[in-house]
């Protein structure tokens, strides 16, 4: 009976260790483009087609700052005229329109979804991952 109490004293320990463990990497919004653009999670970001050297997020919202209107890209040795795509996901919300690289530079704003008649949106909310296409 003793090493029966032992094994599931262990197993429980375990468990805890793992839910800890993942409590710290919930939703939210972070960028290593710089820790100060948000508080409490990460958003994944990935290029393709170029390289990114710089990603900026502007907010419709001051508070929280959930609510992603408008991201400023800055890439290195991108050609002028090319087409950059920028699709969110991990959130809700419409989509981002990203104007052609000038300079080394692109911004992408947002556009509401469609299918939301009647909801007026502000930007994008809970932004958990960017995928940006440069071509």
């Amino acid at each position: 009976m003793r090493t029966s109490v032992k094994i599931i004293t262990a197993l429980s320990v375990t468990g805890l260790a793992v839910a800890a463990g993942s409590a710290f990497t919930g939703t939210g919004l972070a960028t290593t483009a710089g820790s100060t653009q948000f508080v409490g999670g990460t958003v994944s970001q990935s290029v393709t087609g170029a390289t990114l050297t710089t990603i900026a997020y502007s907010y419709a919202d001051s508070g929280p700052k959930t609510l992603v209107n408008s991201i400023a890209l800055t890439f290195s040795g991108t050609a002028d005229g090319r087409v950059v795509a920028a699709a969110p996901s991990g959130g809700s919300g419409g989509t981002f329109t990203c104007t052609a690289v000038a300079s080394n530079a692109s911004t992408c704003t947002f556009v509401e979804d469609p299918a939301t008649a009647g909801v007026t949106e502000t930007g994008y909310l809970n932004l958990g991952s960017l995928a940006v296409t440069v071509s």
